[in-house]
């Protein structure tokens, strides 16, 4: 077979080999169609995982996706399916129910696997809500499963090599194995060192030991030292070592016989069972049969009652009536790197304070590689979903994983032969994580990365010319940039290139072509592609307008947690764009986005605490949520921050500093901001009076299409401010904004037709528009249009 494994050396022949599994009938493929109610449950260094219904079916079930879906990736999926298949017939095995696909491209199938759903989660969660209400039954019960499944592992030729409590699942009280990432056959590893590591206090701790002169492999003894940890676990309720930094420190203490203490008032049996697992000499510690078959005795000795104990009562030599058809393709899969539980990390970075002649005893450097891999694609990962979330979400990874924000940029550096690595400096540069800003280091990187093929790279260094980051602006660049990721499949890039498209970017404006890229990055599942074609179906941008359309696709990009989709769909509850108004739905939904971090839903959740949309009004929370979006340089947070201070909404009012805010976001384009930045110029607001100024600001608001801006310059047109004045030009302005379904507009042009400025002369008009302004509650409009009608 080793032959035929070397003619499988790219991802088109490791998809045709799951095309021809399920053909066969080896793999059960469902049709994505065939789910719903699909949210975002957790996410990890290989990609996401959703929990779905099946249609029409109660059932949940978790659907498995994969970043960067490559040679590498489609083998990780075929080795998943592989050691899924060889175990799944057990009750304590996460069950694998077959694939999915959620791409319409033929000629690019993004696999997703389907999976069983453990609906109360980690062992660890398990444990911290439940445990108080865990009687000894429920404990042996957890504690005897888990073995059991470990054992059919074995059995199977197959060990772990990363237990612990957050990769044992709980479905309805009982255990579920999970996440084979790290599993390998143990014959495949008895003549390889081990290059991967699991977290420090569940990791035979022989891996440590710097008094050997060779290397130690893992082996089964490793997965029973790990179950021995498990077991104090569950007697305890907590992890092990709760509250010491899983650091270099601890790893030596463990190697040099530290263990956890044993709980009070608990069988002398069973902590014997687990001391064993965990002696610091693996050819003392006890089989994982022996394991079971003690554990037995406890349960037959004490009458504890295990929930089905007669299923585990089978004699292990009893051949299993299961079908290996999968797994006697034989098709030798290479060790992936797509899963790291990286609180070892801390380790890894403390080695490199530890005298030369340490690290010579201790392991070689070279074992950490995969680890240092895998931790960077992890933060790479975190930036498909945008900056801003990007970096919260790599603080917090570094901060659950105990490593320093210097650790990891030493890392970055020391790996800079990795694409990732060079691009995620680039990242670190650009945004401060860490590290000052440097906007023109962080475009040297990209360029670097992108040289090297990284599609991100590419994608950000097309951002840095459409946006002057660290360069000069190049939108033509910027649209070749875009261009060749889109060339290369990334979705992203496909997006991006919409948007050049839709708005004349590095070429001509097409926004029917830019629809058609929307449509088909929201094919192959890109968040921004389908939020930016629900715009598309909003506005008008290259399809008729339908607003149930456009509601459909923010709800789509909702449920599959894109916080703009959110913020957009609770503006589609507020206005009741493509469904009924819903204003406590909206602020929900904006309280949903603000919470991921996303500064427009901060903003509208902050004009619905002002304005009291869903909720009491609170202008001191408005100003607050206008301050949080401000900071994150949300355009539409600094504008309001700006009206806040201007008009004393939840803070003193201070116009310099309004004047100062609105200067920020017309310097960043915001044509509100502009305009207001006019209205300060020309009253004095902040500054001094500069009516030429004012009228300056009008105008490039109105050549943006705020209907603000056009309004204001229809005023100064009206009576000759900072202008000439043009009656005519000043009546087209008004018309147009009043059109748009301005109020003050509408009662300008009415007062224009009322008195024959820019117009003839026109009552009826007059009434006509008064009466459209006074509906929309403006007050002089109604008192206008009751005493023309008392004159006619």
């Amino acid at each position: 077979m080793s032959n035929n494994v070397e003619l499988i050396n790219n991802s088109n022949d490791w998809i045709k080999w799951i095309e021809d599994s399920i053909s066969r009938k080896l793999i059960k493929y469902y049709e994505f169609e065939q789910f719903c109610n699909i949210q975002e449950i957790g996410f990890g260094g290989f990609g996401k995982v959703y929990r779905a219904n099946w249609k029409n079916y109660y059932k949940y079930c978790a659907l498995k996706s994969f970043y960067n879906f490559n040679d590498a990736t489609v083998k990780a999926i075929v080795r998943e399916i592989q050691f899924q298949r060889e175990v799944d017939f057990h009750d304590n095995v996460i069950r694998f129910y077959g694939v999915t696909t959620s791409s319409k491209d033929d000629q690019r199938k993004e696999y997703m696997l389907v999976m069983e759903y453990a609906d109360n989660g980690t062992l660890r969660k398990y444990l911290q809500e439940n445990f108080r209400n865990l009687t000894w039954n429920d404990k042996f019960n957890l504690a005897f499963q888990l073995v059991s499944a470990v054992s059919c592992l074995h059995d199977e030729g197959i060990m772990h090599r990363d237990l612990h409590s957050n990769n044992v699942l709980i479905h309805q009280n009982t255990v579920k194995l999970a996440d084979f990432g790290l599993s390998k056959r143990i014959e495949e590893t008895s003549n390889s060192q081990s290059k991967t590591f699991g977290l420090i206090p569940y990791t035979d701790p022989k891996i440590f030991n710097r008094n050997t002169s060779t290397l130690y492999l893992l082996n089964k003894k490793s997965d029973v030292y790990s179950i021995g940890v498990l077991l104090w676990e569950i007697s305890s309720g907590q992890p092990p070592f709760h509250g010491i930094p899983y650091d270099v420190g601890l790893a030596i203490s463990i190697s040099q016989g530290l263990r956890e203490e044993p709980i009070p008032n608990i069988s002398k049996d069973y902590i014997k069972i687990y001391t064993d697992c965990w002696n610091i000499e693996p050819d003392n510690r006890p089989t994982i049969n022996r394991v079971v078959d003690e554990l037995k005795a406890i349960i037959t000795k004490e009458n504890i009652i295990i929930k089905d104990f007669h299923l585990y009562n089978v004699n292990n030599n009893v051949q299993l009536s299961y079908d290996h058809q999968l797994s006697n393709l034989n098709v030798k899969v290479s060790e992936s790197t797509n899963s790291l539980h990286g609180d070892l990390s801390q380790l890894i970075q403390n080695f490199d304070m530890m005298d030369t002649k340490d690290i010579e005893s201790s392991i070689s450097i070279n074992q950490f590689e995969d680890n240092f891999n895998i931790i960077i694609n992890n933060m790479f990962n975190f930036f498909h979903d945008g900056d801003e979330e990007g970096k919260q979400k790599v603080l917090s990874y570094l901060n659950e994983q105990n490593i320093t924000l210097q650790e990891i940029k030493n890392l970055l550096l020391n790996n800079q032969n990795n694409s990732n690595s060079i691009y995620l400096l680039g990242k670190f540069n650009e945004l401060g994580i860490g590290i000052s800003v440097d906007k023109q280091k962080a475009f040297g990187l990209y360029q670097k990365a992108a040289d090297l093929g990284n599609v991100l790279g590419i994608t950000d260094l097309g951002s840095c010319y459409k946006y002057g980051i660290g360069t000069v602006v190049d939108k033509k660049k910027a649209f070749e940039l875009n261009q060749k990721a889109a060339d290369l499949g990334n979705t992203y890039g496909i997006n991006n290139l919409g948007h050049c498209y839709q708005n004349g970017i590095g070429i001509d404006i097409d926004k029917k072509k830019a629809f058609e890229l929307y449509q088909k990055a929201a094919d192959l599942g890109n968040l921004s592609g389908i939020y930016n074609l629900g715009n598309c179906y909003k506005n008008g941008i290259g399809i008729d307008i339908d607003k149930k359309k456009a509601f459909e696709l923010y709800q789509k990009a909702a449920d599959l947690g894109d916080s703009p989709g959110m913020s957009n769909l609770g503006y589609c509850y507020q206005y009741g764009i493509g469904t009924d108004i819903n204003k406590k739905k909206a602020f929900e939904l904006y309280q949903k986005a603000a919470d991921l971090g996303d500064s427009p839903g901060m903003s509208n959740l902050g004009y619905c605490y002002q304005n009291g949309i869903g909720i009491d009004i609170d202008k001191k929370k408005a100003f607050e949520l206008y301050q949080k979006a401000a900071d994150l340089g949300n355009l539409s947070g600094i504008y309001n921050l700006g009206n806040c201070y201007k008009n004393g909404i939840g803070i003193d009012i201070d116009k310099k500093k309004a004047f100062e805010l609105y200067q920020k976001a017309a310097d960043l384009g915001d044509s509100p901001g502009m305009s207001n930045l006019g209205y300060c110029y020309q009253y004095g607001i902040g500054t001094d009076i500069d009516k030429k100024k004012a009228f300056e600001l009008y105008q490039k608001a109105a050549d943006l299409g705020d209907s603000s801006g056009m309004s204001n310059l229809g005023y100064c047109y009206q009576y000759g401010i900072g202008t000439d004045i043009d009656k005519k030009k000043a009546f087209e302005l008004y018309q147009k904004v009043a059109d748009l379904g301005n109020s003050l507009a509408q009662y300008k042009l009415a007062m224009m037709y009322e008195n024959g400025e820019g117009i003839v002369k026109n009552i009826d008009k007059a009434i006509y528009w008064y009466n459209k302004s006074a509906k929309q509650g403006y007050q002089k409009a109604q008192n206008k249009l009751e005493k023309l009608k008392n004159k006619k």
